[in-house]
């Protein structure tokens, strides 16, 4: 004959055995440490000790660069992806939850009364029984079919896969961060040309009206530079306008509050980089690739959770039960029971196996789409280098255009000094540096963006490439810390 402790004994050892397994399992896996150490040096060892050290030199004391490490603390989407990734780790506690004992403790009191009938007594008497009880339960599930690993094993890949996106949706932050900076500077220098060309349309009115003195100009040449004067000054007033709001639209993006002068963004990619290079980078470190990868995992040990309602499942309990019996001269009862209960599904209706199903088409369709966002970050890549390429060559022709135009302007400038211009020439050749300077600039943004989204396709748009001073989110740690959670 068994005594009560020991079959409670080998029963508790073994629900702590597999609890701790659980909690092995539910480890982050290696992708999160060692095999992120992994992929970290071989994405260091594809850029060389010198550039390293020379974007640390270059973003320290950036505008750029403080404006992004501010948009990773205030931005909105970043802030909103970053509840999500934090609510979702407690996914990790619930389903960790079904390899935990379960406790519970009740109370009941009853109360009762009730006439007793004597034969030949005038009146009955009254009884009453009060019984006070109370019950401790604690039940641990041994088996249920490997679903509930499964499932832990699922959510955790979910969670990789969450921690994947929310990198994607910083870079593409950092990206749109990047670009509109660049937005606000060309808005910055755009202003300056305007005023440079407004300097140029007051000494051409100074010239024409000396001219128009001494009967070499006509007053139709005075009355055009006027003119000429009058629309660049309406010009600048919209520009400075335009210029405000873009700032004030930056900070709302970033928190970060611009200062008066700003200073030219900084080279943010490697030229040099092939475009075969930056595809193996991207299929590598593509946080949406990353992602798609995790999402196929979970759909994968998806597929072994219905499984708990086709095989056995086996559960353990222990209750203390506490009573007194009034009626039998207040005697106190207490009841120990263990239960070994073992269940044998037979038939559910079709239900395990219909989830099944839908579970490998679920996985199936998570294979496709991770296929389709391979692919399409290839093409992706490949657009983003012929822009770079084509936006390089706009860049150089547009330069040497404003180069030939400060020419014209000069020649046509003398040429009316010796008669052999009119005004309408001067404002004419004006206006024509004052577009190609406007070209220049936008060719210079379509370059600096391209790059911009060169980086974030390769996964170099983020915090670690750009070396943020300020600590961001650790999401690592706090799924780490969340996991070790038992209430």
């Amino acid at each position: 004959m068994l005594s009560k402790k020991s079959i409670l004994l080998p029963c508790f050892c073994f629900s702590f055995a597999l609890s701790l397994q659980v909690m092995s399992a539910s480890d982050p896996p290696r992708y999160d440490s060692k095999q992120k150490n992994t992929n970290d040096q071989s994405n260091d060892e594809s850029q060389s000790k010198d550039d390293i050290q020379e974007k640390k030199k270059v973003f320290r004391d950036s505008i750029l660069f403080k404006a992004l490490e501010s948009a990773a603390i205030h931005n909105k989407d970043i802030l909103m992806g970053q509840s999500d990734v934090v609510s979702i780790h407690e996914e990790q506690v619930k389903a960790a939850s079904a390899f935990r004992p379960g406790v519970r403790a009740s109370a009941e009191y009853d109360h009762e009364e009730k006439d007793v009938w004597t034969p030949g007594a005038n009146k009955s008497p009254r009884e009453r029984i009060n019984t006070p009880k109370g019950v401790f339960t604690i039940s641990q599930n041994l088996f249920h079919g490997m679903a509930d690993l499964a499932n832990i094993n699922s959510i955790e890949k979910h969670i990789r896969a969450m921690w994947s996106k929310f990198e994607a949706t910083k870079q593409k932050v950092f990206r749109e961060v990047a670009a509109y900076y660049f937005e606000v500077y060309a808005k910055m220098r755009e202003i300056l040309h305007i005023k440079s060309l407004l300097k140029s349309r007051s000494s051409s009115l100074d010239v024409a009206q000396e001219m128009f003195k001494t009967g070499a100009a006509k007053y139709l040449d005075v009355a055009q530079a006027s003119a000429g004067c009058a629309e660049i000054q309406a010009k600048l007033a919209k520009a400075n306008a335009e210029y405000s709001t873009l700032r004030a639209k930056f900070t709302e993006l970033t928190g970060f509050v611009l200062p008066e002068d700003l200073d030219a963004p900084e080279k943010l990619f490697d030229d040099t980089m092939k475009l075969q290079q930056g595809i193996d980078l991207a299929l590598k470190y593509n946080p949406n690739i990353i992602a798609a990868n995790d999402s196929l995992l979970s759909a994968k040990e998806a597929v072994r959770k219905p499984l708990g309602k086709l095989l056995p499942s086996v559960d353990v309990s222990y209750s203390f039960e506490r009573s007194k019996m009034p009626t039998s001269g207040n005697i106190q009862n207490r009841n120990h029971k263990v239960s070994l209960t073992a269940t044998f599904p037979l038939y559910d209706g079709g239900v395990g196996r219909a989830e099944r199903r839908q579970a490998i088409e679920a996985a199936s369709k998570s294979a496709v789409e991770k296929a389709k966002i391979v692919e399409e970050t290839k093409t992706e890549v490949q657009s983003t280098w012929a822009n770079m390429e084509a936006s390089r060559s706009n860049l150089a022709s547009s330069r040497e255009a404003v180069k030939a135009r400060e020419l014209a302007l000069r020649d046509t400038e003398e040429e009316y000094r010796a008669g052999l211009k009119i005004m309408n020439d001067v404002l004419k050749a004006q206006q024509e540096l004052f577009e190609a300077k406007f070209l220049a600039m936008n060719a210079e943004k379509e370059y600096f963006v391209s790059q911009c989204s060169a980086n974030a396709l390769i996964g170099r748009m983020n915090a670690k490439f750009l070396k943020f001073k300020t600590p961001e989110f650790d999401y690592r740690s706090h799924y780490t810390e969340t996991k070790r959670r038992i209430f």
